[in-house]
């Protein structure tokens, strides 16, 4: 019996034993199993990732898919694609204590083709439509407005007559020069819709009243005359008002200048600052020996012809392939000529058919132009030493007297000199005599050597840039090299004395009409709302004008835009009899926003301890919390009547002109 049971206790504690060194391996075995389950799922999750990532970098555009962050930030800075205009502070203060009395929009068109001809720019994608629905019921919204041809808010009688309100598609060209793009219709759009949210409800910008009726005079646009800012309007008012829009164009006014200055334009002094600014701009690219190195190669990659390579203009230039997702092109290797026969016929020509365009490339240049210079016509002085020139050089063509009508010829030739005239008037870049503008004539309106219609052209005219048999492609590094350049040159003219009292004078105008405008929405209710269609040289000067420092602000997006916000304190009750009481001066405020941001504390004139300061949730951001301004209505109104030409040490828009008009040297 104890035999029996000692061998049982020996199985069992054999049994246990062999249980124990089981239980180890199955416990091995199954952390192996573990393990390569845990492998086989991290690499199968790495694999869609890789997968994921590639996807993306197929649907990004080359630009925006770089690793490079400070690349990016140029293409979003410089480009400003419509995905990226969002809402900022606009509209954004505490509206118990608020009431919106007003805005007024000083904008920047939206994107365009290049100001300059460019080396096969005609085959640039500047008319590729951005994937957006927004566009699309824009452009079907002009479609079905458009009945004879033309939207009709362009068929009644206005300065903008027969203007087309979609950017026009020449023939035989994808990028039209100076012209608005898709995307810049797109661009301001969105625009007119951050308007729209924040200050449709509140100024009724829908609520047009209807053709035929007398304008209440509540709501105001300009335009300058070309077409960019013109569709750029249009564009804004669809987003801003949507069916209402057409009642806006159709009742937009005409700016005389791109400074919008309406009566006060005409200044000596802007001449002499201006020839001092340029001489500044060009000493600093001398002082660069290998920006303007860089600069000389580009410009023999991206122009067709060229005189003076300018780094502004290289930049507009690069803007024509970055903005529109087109690789940076390369020199082209000059073709081996080929051998042709001689033949009679061959001689008796006049021009290489070859070389040349058809007729149909002047026709798109006349289409081009759609008469947009015409009112420089008025704004010429024919008096002085520049005017009686022009008027010799156009006498040819032109009987002053009896009015004799122009053939399609010389129409386009009087167009391009005046055009120019206009041009280097503005830049006033040393140049006093007229003539020389004859030395880009045909360049720039499309007319080859051989081609031209007159002769008298033949010893000015500079041929095209030569073929260079050095391969050089433009590259991403070399972009940046030049931004980087440009942003310390615009950190430099910011500062710049010279520059800051021309911008004061360019933008007196402007700022006399806003500060008018102000003055009438606080005492006669109305207007509600002003729309000023610029350029970037009209916020440029506005910039200036208003004491702003920041070098960003300067470098001016496609599509930005400055807003003046007037406000009134809604509680009006009197401090000691408790009853409502009327609105005085000390009840209004305004604040300035550029491009989303509250800049009214960085203005020049409103530093003060005055200002209101509020605590605002941001409109998208409900976690986001900052502080917003308001600056006192009388402070504007003082510095446009005290202290603007405190810098010229006089008080007027004429003795400041003048305290630079006699001398021809500043120092």
């Amino acid at each position: 019996m104890s035999t029996t049971f000692a061998n049982r206790s020996k199985i069992i504690t054999e049994m246990m034993k062999f249980s124990f060194h089981h239980r180890a391996f199955y416990c091995y075995l199954g952390m192996s199993v573990w393990i390569f389950f845990l492998i086989t799922v991290m690499y199968k999750y790495m694999s869609l990732g890789e997968e994921t990532i590639a996807v993306k970098k197929i649907v990004r555009n080359e630009y925006i898919s770089k690793s490079d962050t400070k690349f990016r930030k140029i293409y979003l800075r410089a480009c400003n694609p419509p995905d990226s205009i969002v809402r900022g502070s606009e509209g954004v203060v505490d509206s118990d204590t608020w009431l919106l009395q007003g805005a007024l929009v000083v904008t920047r068109h939206g994107d365009r083709g290049p100001l300059t001809h460019l080396k096969n720019g005609d085959k640039l994608p500047c008319d590729a439509e951005p994937v957006s629905p927004l566009l699309k019921s824009y452009e079907e919204f002009v479609s079905n407005a458009s009945t004879s041809g033309r939207a009709w808010w362009v068929s009644v009688a206005g300065p903008f007559h027969n203007f087309p309100s979609l950017p026009a598609r020449a023939a035989g060209t994808r990028c039209a020069l100076g012209q608005l793009t898709p995307r810049g219709i797109l661009q301001m759009v969105t625009v007119g819709n951050i308007l729209r949210e924040a200050y449709g409800d509140k100024l009724n910008l829908e609520n047009v009243e209807p053709q035929g009726k007398k304008d209440t005079g509540e709501v105001l646009s300009y335009s300058t005359r070309y077409r960019r800012t013109y569709q750029s309007l249009v564009s804004l008012w669809w987003g801003a008002a949507r069916g209402g829009a057409g009642g806006r164009a159709a009742a937009a006014r005409e700016a005389h200048s791109v400074a919008f200055c309406f009566r006060d334009c005409a200044c000596a002094a802007l001449h002499a600052l201006s020839r001092k600014i340029n001489t500044q701009a060009k000493n600093r690219l001398e002082s660069h020996p290998a920006i303007k190195e860089l600069v000389s190669k580009l410009s023999k990659v991206l122009f067709e012809s060229q005189e003076h390579p300018d780094a502004d203009v290289v930049r507009d230039a690069l803007l024509a392939y970055m903005c529109h997702d087109a690789p940076l092109p390369c020199t082209e290797k000059p073709k081996p000529p080929t051998k042709t026969k001689l033949s009679l016929t061959k001689k008796q020509r006049k021009f290489r058919p070859n070389t040349v365009p058809g007729r149909k490339i002047l026709d798109v240049d006349i289409d081009t132009l759609n008469m947009e210079l015409d009112y420089i016509n008025n704004q010429v002085d024919f008096n002085n030493e520049i005017g009686r020139k022009a008027r010799d050089i156009i006498g040819k063509y032109y009987d002053t007297k009896q009015k004799a009508p122009l053939d399609f010829d010389a129409q386009m030739e009087r167009e391009k000199l005046l055009y120019y005239q206009q041009r280097y008037l503005d830049n006033a870049d040393g140049y006093e005599d007229v003539v020389i503008v004859k030395k880009n004539l045909d360049a720039d309106f499309n007319f080859p050597n051989d081609a031209r219609m007159d002769t008298d052209f033949d010893e000015d005219y500079k041929e095209p840039t030569p073929e260079s048999s050095e391969d050089f492609c433009i590259k991403k590094e070399h972009v940046m090299s030049l931004f980087a350049y440009l942003e310390w040159s615009y950190r430099q003219e910011i500062k710049n004395i010279h520059n800051r009292r021309r911008g004061l004078l360019v933008a007196y105008g402007l700022i006399h009409n806003i500060v008018q405008n102000m003055i009438r929405m606080i005492s006669e209710n109305k207007p509600k709302f002003v729309l000023y269609s610029g350029h970037d040289k009209t916020l440029q000067a506005l910039i200036l004008a208003l004491g702003l420092n920041n070098y960003q602000h300067y470098n001016i997006q496609y599509a930005s835009r400055m807003i003046f916000e007037v406000y009134r304190k809604k509680d009006l009750r009197d401090e000691f009899k408790f009853t409502k009481r009327k609105a005085v001066a000390q009840d209004f405020y305004f604040r300035v926003v550029y491009n989303g941001d509250d800049v009214t504390n960085k203005l020049s004139f409103c530093k003060s301890r005055q200002n209101v300061v509020m605590k605002v949730v941001d409109p998208i951001d409900d976690v986001k919390i900052y502080n917003t301004y308001l600056c006192s209505i009388e402070n504007i109104v003082r510095f446009i009547h005290d202290d603007y030409f405190a810098s010229f040490n006089v008080t007027n828009f004429k003795d400041a002109c003048a305290s630079y008009g006699n001398s021809k040297h500043i120092y």
